[in-house]
C-alpha cells in the first residue's frame, strides 16, 4: 500500500532531469552511506557529476546506497563514437558478462561500478543487499549505432522517477522496468529514463523505401568526423535537403560509403574547419553517384583539394571563398559550371578539366587572380574570363541613382591580360555623386576628370596604382575612402600629381591606435578606428602605478606633445603614457639620499660657513623659510630620537 501511495505522489510531481546534454561516460557506485559519500567526493573531484537519487530508495536499512554518475561532452570530444547512444537493463542469477550483443545488433557494455566489497562482488547489482526476494539487475550501455540506420542518436539526458512509460527497457523488451523489482512493499518505484537526440532528421517518400535527410539534432559543435548514413530505418538515403550541416562548427571530414547513392553534395557552407571528403576511405573523392555540386556547397570551407569523380554540374558559388583550395580535378566532361562557381579564391588553385573550356561560363572564376584552369596543354588565368582575346578582362560598370559601381565584368575596358585597368573615359556625361571601385588593380591618367558632381570615391584594397590627375576637375570631390589599412594605402603606387585638379581632397583608411604604457601600469588594448582623418579614439581609463602620477597620453615617448582626444586620428599611431615620479621628502634629509645622518648636518654647516649649496636638496627643515642653526638643531634632535 505504501508503494502505491508513493507512486501516486511521484506521478503528480514534476519530473527532474539531472544529467544534461550530451552523455559520454556513466558509472554506478554503491555501499554503506559512509562508503558512498567518500566515493561521491572522490569522483566529483575527477570531473564526474552525481545524480542525486538513491537507486535503492525505500529498500530497508540493510540495502546498499546506490548512485549513478555521469560525464558530459566537452571540447575534447572529437567524434560521434564518443557519445552513449542507448541503455539496456538485464537481469541475471549468476555472473554478469562484461559485454553482450543487444537484440538490435549493438555491442553493450556493463556500466562500470565501484564501492563496497559486497557491491563490487555483485558487479554493480542495482538491487544490491536488498534481500533474497529482490531481482538481480545490471545496467548496460552502448556507443554503437544500429547496423541498419546509423541514426547517430545520442543520449542527452538521464532522469529517474516513478513513471514507467518511456523508461529504459530490458533486453527482453520489457518497458519501464522498476529498478527496485522484488525489494518489497516499502521500496520506492524507480524507473530510469534516457532521453535521446534523434540524430538525423529525415523525410521519406510515399513507399517508405527512400528518404532525404533534412537536418540533425545532436552535439553538432563537438563533432569533427561524420559518416554519411546509407540507410535510416530501412529507407535508403538518396540526398540531403536544406542547411543540414549548419552548426557543425568543428566538422573536418565527411565520409561516404561505396554504396552511397547521393546525387547532390550537401552544402558544407559555414563549416569553416571542413577540409576533406572521403569515399570508402579514399581522400578527396566524391561518390560516383554524385552528379551535382550545389550552390555554396563548399563556400567558405577549408577544403584544400577535391576530385569530382562523376560530377556534371557545379552550381553558382559552389567553391566561392575557398582560400585553402589548391586542386580541383574533374574526371568527366562536359560539365556545366555556373557563375562565380570558383569566385573570390585568393589561393594558388589549379582546376584540371578534360573537356573544352568553352563548356564553362567565363564568370565562373571571377575575382580569383591566382586560379588557373588546365585544359590539355592550355592554361587560362582566373582574371581572363574567356578562351579568346575578345572576352579577356571584361569588366563592367553600373550607374544607379547617380552612384557608379565598377567591378570586373562587362565592356568598355582596355585589354590587359592579367590586371583590371580603368582607362576608358566613357562615362557618357553622367552626373555622378559617388564611385565604388571593386576588384580594381589600376586607375588610369585623368580617368574620372571633370565629374563636377562627384563627392566620394570608395576603393577596395585591391588597388595597385593611381595615374596622373586621375580626378582632374572634380571640384566637389572631398573624400577618398580606402577599404584597407594605412600600410596598404601607402603601398599603392600614386603618381606625384595624382591629386592635381582637385581641392581639399582628404584620404581616409582604416587605422589603429596602440597604447604604450611607457614602463608603468597596465597596457590598454589597441583600438581600431573606422576612418582616419575623420573618427576619434576614445580615451582609456587613467592608468595607475605605484610611485607615479599619470599625466595623460602623448604622441612621443619623451612625452612632450600631449594628444587631444577631441582630434580625429590621422592614421596608425602609438600613444605613450606620461608619468611623473612622486618624490617623498624625509624630514631631516638635507642631501636627498633618503636617510637622515651626520652627512646632512655637515651639508648645512658647509652652507652656513662657506655658502656651499651643492649638497643641499632641502635645507629649510623647520619651515621658517631660512637655513639657519635652527635647522641643524632639528636634525640633531631627529638623530637623538627626540
Amino acid at each position: 500500500m505504501k508503494k502505491i501511495l508513493l507512486l501516486l505522489v511521484a506521478l503528480l510531481a514534476t519530473t527532474t532531469v539531472w544529467a544534461e546534454e550530451y552523455i559520454t561516460d556513466v558509472m554506478v557506485i554503491g555501499g554503506t552511506l559512509n562508503e558512498v559519500n567518500m566515493l561521491k567526493s572522490t569522483y566529483s573531484n575527477l570531473g564526474w557529476t552525481v545524480i542525486d537519487q538513491d537507486l535503492n530508495s525505500g529498500c530497508g536499512s540493510g540495502s546498499d546506497y546506490i548512485y549513478m554518475l555521469y560525464k558530459k561532452a566537452d571540447e575534447s570530444t572529437v567524434s560521434l563514437g564518443a557519445f552513449i547512444t542507448k541503455f539496456v537493463i538485464r537481469t541475471y542469477d549468476g555472473t554478469a558478462p562484461d559485454h553482450l550483443v543487444n537484440t538490435d545488433g549493438r555491442i553493450c557494455y556493463l556500466v562500470p561500478f565501484d564501492g563496497g566489497e559486497y557491491f563490487k562482488s555483485t558487479q554493480g547489482d542495482l538491487n544490491s543487499h536488498c534481500g533474497s526476494g529482490s531481482a538481480t539487475i545490471h545496467l548496460y550501455y552502448t556507443k554503437d549505432y544500429p547496423s541498419q540506420g546509423r541514426d547517430y542518436g545520442t543520449v542527452k539526458s538521464i532522469s529517474f522517477n516513478a513513471t514507467a512509460d518511456g523508461g529504459v527497457t530490458t533486453m527482453e523488451g520489457t518497458t519501464g522496468y522498476d529498478l527496485n523489482t522484488g525489494c518489497g512493499s516499502g521500496s520506492d518505484y524507480i524507473y530510469m529514463h534516457a532521453e535521446r537526440a534523434p540524430g538525423w532528421i529525415y523525410t521519406t517518400n510515399t513507399a517508405g523505401d527512400q528518404c532525404y535527410i533534412k537536418g540533425f539534432e545532436g552535439p553538432k559543435s563537438l563533432i569533427t568526423n561524420i559518416v554519411a548514413p546509407v540507410i535510416i530505418d530501412g529507407a535508403t538515403v538518396t540526398g540531403f535537403s536544406g542547411p543540414v550541416f549548419s552548426g557543425f562548427s568543428n566538422l573536418e571530414i565527411i565520409k561516404f560509403f561505396g554504396e552511397t547513392i547521393i546525387d547532390e553534395m550537401p552544402s558544407m557552407q559555414g563549416c569553416s574547419k571542413f577540409y576533406n571528403v572521403k569515399t570508402s576511405l579514399i581522400d578527396h573523392l566524391t561518390p560516383p553517384s554524385m552528379k551535382t555540386i550545389t550552390s555554396f556547397a563548399f563556400a567558405g570551407t577549408a577544403i584544400n583539394e577535391i576530385t569530382l569523380d562523376a560530377v556534371t554540374s557545379v552550381e553558382s558559388s559552389a567553391f566561392e571563398g575557398c582560400n585553402n583550395l589548391s586542386s580541383v580535378t574533374f574526371n568527366t566532361s562536359p560539365v556545366l559550371i555556373e557563375n562565380s562557381a570558383f569566385a573570390n579564391i585568393s589561393s594558388n588553385c589549379q582546376v584540371t578539366y578534360p573537356g573544352s573550356i568553352e563548356d564553362w561560363n567565363p564568370l565562373m572564376y571571377m575575382y580569383s587572380p591566382e586560379l588557373i584552369v588546365k585544359n590539355g596543354s592550355s592554361w587560362f588565368c582566373g582574371w581572363c574570363g574567356g578562351a579568346d582575346e575578345a572576352s579577356h578582362n571584361m569588366l563592367y560598370w553600373t550607374l544607379i541613382d547617380d552612384n557608379l559601381k565598377i567591378s570586373s565584368y562587362g565592356e568598355w575596358w582596355e585589354y590587359y591580360p592579367d590586371k583590371q585597368i580603368i582607362a576608358t573615359k566613357r562615362w557618357l556625361g553622367q552626373s555622378i555623386n559617388n564611385i565604388t571601385l571593386e576588384h580594381v588593380y589600376s586607375i588610369g591618367q585623368r580617368e574620372f576628370e571633370n565629374l563636377n558632381e562627384l563627392e566620394n570615391v570608395y576603393i577596395e584594397h585591391t588597388l595597385h596604382s593611381i595615374g596622373k590627375e586621375a580626378f582632374y576637375g572634380c571640384n566637389n570631390l572631398k573624400d577618398i575612402w580606402f577599404d584597407g589599412n594605412q600600410a596598404q594605402w601607402d603601398a599603392v603606387t600614386k603618381d606625384s600629381q595624382w591629386k592635381n585638379g582637385t581641392s581639399n581632397l582628404t584620404e581616409h583608411w582604416h587605422c589603429m591606435v596602440i597604447f604604450d604604457n611607457n614602463g608603468h601600469g597596465s597596457t590598454p588594448d589597441p583600438k581600431t578606428i573606422q576612418w582616419s582623418n575623420l573618427d576619434k579614439v576614445d580615451e582609456p581609463e587613467p592608468l595607475v602605478a605605484d610611485g607615479y602620477n599619470f599625466k595623460g597620453w602623448f604622441t612621443d615617448a619623451e612625452c612632450t606633445n600631449q594628444w587631444d582626444f577631441n582630434t580625429a586620428v590621422p592614421g596608425d599611431m602609438t600613444l605613450y603614457a606620461g608619468w611623473e615620479e612622486i618624490v617623498v621628502n624625509v624630514n631631516g634629509d638635507v642631501n636627498g639620499d633618503g636617510e637622515v645622518t651626520a652627512v646632512d648636518i655637515t651639508a648645512l654647516y658647509n652652507f652656513l660657513l662657506n655658502n656651499n649649496s651643492s649638497d643641499i636638496v632641502n635645507g629649510d627643515q623647520n619651515g621658517d623659510g631660512e637655513i639657519t642653526a635652527g635647522d641643524i638643531t632639528l636634525i640633531y634632535n631627529i638623530l637623538l630620537g627626540n
